[in-house]
């Protein structure tokens, strides 16, 4: 096997729903999750429609491909197909991109870390070190991951921009030239567990990194449910509201979250890590930084509950 780079630790997940369920001493479903950035999804009915229709065919491969799923990506990003590459989810499309523009002895740049860890896993797993020096290719998050802030776009080049949470904002970098997109429909499509993500690049980088992906990189399934949801879209702006609501209520208590452009929200805390420890004990997970929480806007009634832990912990403080 070849030798990773002594800086490389695998993926870490966050701790599971069953996990948090027994330090909480609550039953899973009542575990709040304000750690993941999802969004509640299409009602049980029409997953099961769609699941039902796909899993007639599920014995068989999908022959020639994606073709209506691409089209249907392409349209909803206004390029065309030949400007889309699909990943199995944002992940599979990072790995693919770092290992097709970086290898050994190559370094990838990463803008406004800490940012999303998966970009300096690819980077040492393509055999690449991590570092701004003449980079082979910069990633960047846009809205950030974890701040939520808009910044510029990096003029580096070649550049790829992480969009997880582009519908959340509305403004996008794809098609600039020697850009790459990166899009998911974990997040606002509410399809993190079919693992469905795109890419959008120039014609020709697409058509390389096309050439360099898995033969069906997604399953029929998910690509059923993908387009299932694509074809309504779904409107966020009850979520930005909420949003704006959460934030008012964490200034309430003393607290300044910075201004957000995703569905989460980042809050400068001290002592952060004690506070998440805190909050999981009443089955509600966020996650932690060292001097901030990064909690993802649910409904209203999560969202009020957690204040009101927040309020409860904060207090025992003074």
């Amino acid at each position: 096997m070849r030798e990773l780079s002594a800086h490389f630790r695998p993926y870490r997940w966050a701790i599971s729903t069953a996990e948090a369920a027994r330090i909480g001493r609550i039953r899973p479903e009542d575990v709040l999750r304000f750690d993941a950035n999802t969004a509640p999804g299409p009602s049980g009915a029409a997953r099961r429609a769609t699941l039902t229709t796909a899993l007639a065919q599920v014995h068989t491969y999908p022959h020639g491909g994606y073709p209506e799923l691409v089209a249907t990506i392409a349209s909803y990003a206004h390029v065309d197909p030949e400007n889309v590459v699909l990943g199995a989810g944002a992940d599979d499309l990072i790995l693919l991109i770092a290992r097709t523009f970086a290898g050994p002895g190559d370094r990838v740049a990463i803008v406004n870390e800490p940012t999303y860890p998966l970009f300096r896993l690819a980077a040492w797993l393509a055999g690449a070190e991590v570092g701004d020096d003449q980079p082979s290719v910069t990633f960047c998050c846009r809205p950030h991951n974890p701040t939520g802030a808009i910044g510029e776009i990096p003029g580096a080049r070649p550049l790829v921009v992480d969009e997880a949470y582009y519908e959340y904002y509305g403004q996008s970098a794809a098609l600039l030239d020697e850009v790459v997109v990166i899009r998911t429909l974990s997040k606002a499509f509410a399809l993190a567990g079919a693992r469905v993500g795109y890419a959008l690049a120039g014609r020709e980088t697409a058509r390389e990194l096309n050439a360099r992906q898995a033969p069906a990189p997604v399953s029929t399934l998910s690509a059923a449910l993908a387009l299932a949801v694509l074809a309504e879209p779904p409107d966020v702006q009850p979520v930005v509201e909420e949003r704006e609501r959460l934030a008012e209520r964490l200034r309430e208590l003393g607290l300044d979250p910075l201004p957000s452009a995703a569905n989460f929200l980042y809050v400068p805390l001290e002592r952060a890590p004690d506070v998440a420890e805190l909050l999981l004990t009443r089955g509600m997970v966020v996650r932690d930084y060292p001097d901030a929480i990064r909690v993802t806007v649910l409904d209203k009634v999560s969202n009020e509950r957690l204040v009101e832990a927040i309020a409860r912990i904060l207090e025992r403080r003074r």
